[in-house]
């Protein structure tokens, strides 16, 4: 039975850095699996930085789509996993979902996508917990907690905050171990211990 850590965090609270931390105390070949798309200079940047941050000897699979597709595919051969990142993938799986149906829906509104698109995203997280509770691996996911600042202007990311909420939120409840990262430092969450209390 596989296993399932979930590190969550703020934007640049860290939350990457003790990820492969973690990654690298397994002691075993990791398998990088990068949800991210290069579609301007700042992302492409950012990409680099990863890259160059992490041992040479991991293989990488980029899919921004299908994380669950790779693991299933590829567990027989790589038993240590690194998704980075939920929220980029769970971005990914929204605007691969919405057409001009759903964006005019969405004006008219915004509970279209909390009611549809949010059904289907949320569908393709419980095949990627399943298919890692399946396979005898581990898998890291990273998230972010995008829900802590002001009330986003604009239906769409709205929508968007509370999906990736319910996301973090399944996820949480399946993995054996979550962490939350604050200005470097990570938290314990599940299981709690003493420290926590």
């Amino acid at each position: 039975m596989g296993k399932l850590i979930l590190v969550t965090g703020a934007a640049r609270s860290g939350k990457s850095t003790f990820a492969e931390e973690l990654a690298v105390k397994m002691d075993k070949p990791v398998a990088y699996l990068a949800t991210a798309q290069v579609l301007d200079e700042e992302m492409a940047e950012r990409v680099r930085l990863h890259v160059e941050r992490r041992p040479s000897t991991w293989k990488t699979y980029e899919e921004p789509y299908h994380p669950a597709h790779v693991i299933a595919a590829h567990s027989e051969y790589d038993q240590a996993w690194l998704l980075d990142c939920v929220t980029l993938y769970v971005s990914n799986l929204l605007f691969s979902l919405l057409d001009e149906e759903s964006l005019h829906a969405l004006d008219n509104n915004e509970n279209y996508i909390a009611t549809n698109i949010q059904k289907k995203i949320l569908k393709e997280i419980e095949d990627l917990i399943r298919i890692v509770k399946q396979k005898s691996i581990t898998l890291i996911a990273v998230s972010n907690e995008v829900g802590w600042g002001l009330v986003p202007p604009d239906p769409l990311s709205r929508a968007y905050r509370d999906i990736i909420g319910k996301v973090n939120q399944k996820i949480a409840q399946a993995a054996t171990e979550v962490y939350l990262v604050t200005v470097g430092i990570p938290l314990k969450l599940k299981p709690a211990t003493d420290n926590n209390l």
